[in-house]
Order: structure tokens, then sequence, then C-alpha cells
């Protein structure tokens, strides 16, 4: 049996294999009501643990979700298995088109579906974060703005959990992390007057690299927590001052339609009239770039990746594919339109 997590390895192997073939009929448009039962069942007992690890070192949710883990999880699994007009669930159908269950593994078709699951679970802790404590989840909104600005530090997710790293150097992950007193301490000695989010994110990059004895990873949320702490210090009845602070939600997302636009037309005299790219696939690329700022700058959560959303256009995309097909060019892209973005609000 599954429940909170999945203890003897047997009951693993058979229930993930049934979660497989659920997974399947569900994909297939073929399924009962077993088939989605049996998944529900395997994707709560991959979140419940992991919400657990989530809020061990997490001072803001630990006392609000402390009894309700398993209420929480359920809450996530929600959003993922919302149920579409069409008669399928679309967050699956999405995400599975660039890796067919019938070509995976049980243990690979494992991996997916952890990714899938961790990803709804952080968005469903970044909501919460912007209900139960709103300052922190603007600041965190913001910290992801401003990394479109410079290429120091970048947003990666270790053990499914958002994380800022330095972007080339040597991450020290033999070492261990460091407790969020003691990164507010070291920053405070980078840190002075009214700083604003970008300079504030320097200094964390010049911290981690010139610390050598502790991990040069460090949770989103962590982060935030000390550069509020920081500037609250001097300014109690502020938050930290990021580029977005000037524009408003409706006004964001207009800014990010024409930067993208504009973009895309510049490019399209490189790549399509050079005959680098097909005009349909850079089409693609760039509703891909738009649809990834988006959700950066919403507000809901931990943004996708730019694989995951370019498989959600083209069906049956593999990860070969990506590496040696997509991924240089889409990625050039797409930081090539972050940083005109950053530049277009930091003018306003």
């Amino acid at each position: 049996m599954v429940e909170n997590g999945i203890k003897e390895k047997g009951e693993e192997e058979s229930a993930f294999s049934i979660a497989r073939k659920s997974l399947r009929a569900i994909l297939a448009g073929a399924y009962e009501r077993t088939d989605v039962n049996a998944l529900v069942k395997v994707c709560h007992a991959l979140a419940v643990p992991y919400v657990r690890r989530r809020l061990s070192g997490d001072v803001v949710l630990k006392r609000t979700l402390e009894l309700n883990v398993g209420d929480f999880a359920y809450d996530c699994l929600a959003d993922l298995f919302a149920f579409a007009d069409s008669g399928d669930f679309p967050h699956f159908r999405a995400y599975f088109a660039a890796y067919p269950p019938a070509r995976l593994t049980d243990a690979e078709t494992l991996v997916h579906l952890r990714r899938l699951v961790f990803s709804h679970v952080n968005q469903g802790l970044f909501r919460l974060y912007n209900e139960v404590d709103p300052s922190l989840g603007k600041i965190i909104r913001n910290i992801k703005l401003a990394l479109q600005q410079f290429d120091s530090l970048v947003l990666i997710e270790r053990f499914g959990v958002p994380c800022l790293a330095p972007a080339d150097a040597d991450r020290m992950l033999q070492n261990r992390s460091p407790e969020i007193e003691e990164l507010e301490a070291g920053l405070r000695g980078y840190l002075r007057g009214k700083d604003n989010i970008p300079f504030m994110l320097g200094k964390l990059a010049l911290y981690l690299l010139e610390t050598h004895d502790i991990a040069r990873v460090v949770p989103l949320t962590h982060v935030a927590i000390v550069f509020r702490s920081i500037y609250t210090t001097q300014y109690p009845d502020e938050t930290p001052v990021s580029v977005e602070e000037n524009v408003d939600s409706n006004d964001l997302q207009e800014v990010v339609r024409e930067t993208v636009e504009e973009v895309r037309k510049r490019m399209t005299l490189q790549y399509v009239k050079k005959k680098k790219i097909q005009p349909r696939l850079l089409d693609i690329y760039f509703i891909v770039i738009e649809e990834r700022l988006r959700l950066t700058h919403s507000g809901d959560g931990v943004e996708k990746g730019l694989k995951e959303l370019l498989g959600r256009h083209l069906d049956g995309m593999t990860d070969s594919e990506y590496r040696t097909k997509h991924r240089s060019k889409l990625e050039y892209l797409s930081r090539l339109t972050g940083k005109e973005l950053a530049r277009k609000l930091n003018s306003k």
C-alpha cells in the first residue's frame, strides 16, 4: 500500500508499475475511475514527503502547514488533476507529450512523474507565501525578475527546491548548506544603505564566491527571507525595491508582449532569412519564450523550463532532439529577450 511515502521496494515497484499503466490509459483517453485513483495515490505519496522536506527549513510556512501537510499535498494535486471539457487531463497530456510513457520504464516514468508533482507543489507553496506572507512572495517574484539582468547567478532546482547558485563556478556541493542566520550574518558585511534587489543579488554572488566552507547553493526562499530581514532592519515599513516596482501587472504583461515581438522581428533576419531556422519553428520558440516570461513574472510559482514548454508545441520531441536541435538557439533567444525586458523595465 502506498500512503505518505512508499516503504518497501516491492510495494514501490508494484505501485509505480500500476501508475504507469494508469497514466498510459489516461493519456490515451481510455481510462476508468480506478486509473485516476491509482495515479492520485502515487502522486500523493511523492508529494507528502517533498512538502515535509520543503518545510523542514522554512520558518515562514512550517507553522502554517504543520498539521495539514497531507491536505496541502492534495490541494496541489487538485490543480495537477484539473479536468478539461475535452475529457482529458491537460497538465499530464502537455508534460508527457515529450515523454511518451510507452517508451519509458517504470523507473523513468517515476522520474518524470516526480518532476511534475514537485513543480505543482512548488507552485502551491508560492501561492501560499502570497497568502500568509505577501511581502515575501513579492520579494521572491522581484528576485526572479532581477535575475534577468545579469549572468552571475542562476535559478536552479536542487532536490526539487528552487535555489540560487553562481553561474560559472564550482558550487561546492560537498560542503554543508548555510543556515539562514549564517547567510544573513555573512551578507550584512556586504550590504549598506537602501540597496535594491539587483544590487543585493550581486553582493550575494560575491559572498558565495568568496566563501569556501559552505555549499554555494542557497534556497530561493532563504535568500528572500534574508533580504527582507536586512532591509527592514533599516527601513521597517518598506520592502526591497525591484525594477518591477515601476510597472503594474497589466503594464508588465504588455511590456513582455512588446519585447518578445521586437526581438522576434530582429532575429527573423538573422535566423530565417539566412535559413538557420524555419519560420514556423522560430515562431514557436518565441511563443515558448513569452510563455516562460509571463509565468516568471505572474507570481504563480517556479517558472516552467524551456524544454518542458517547447515539448507542449512539438509533439514527440525527445531529450536528444532538444539537446541537438533546439537547446542552444532557444536558450540564447531566451536570454536575449530576458535582458531586453529587464532593460526596458529599468528605464521606466
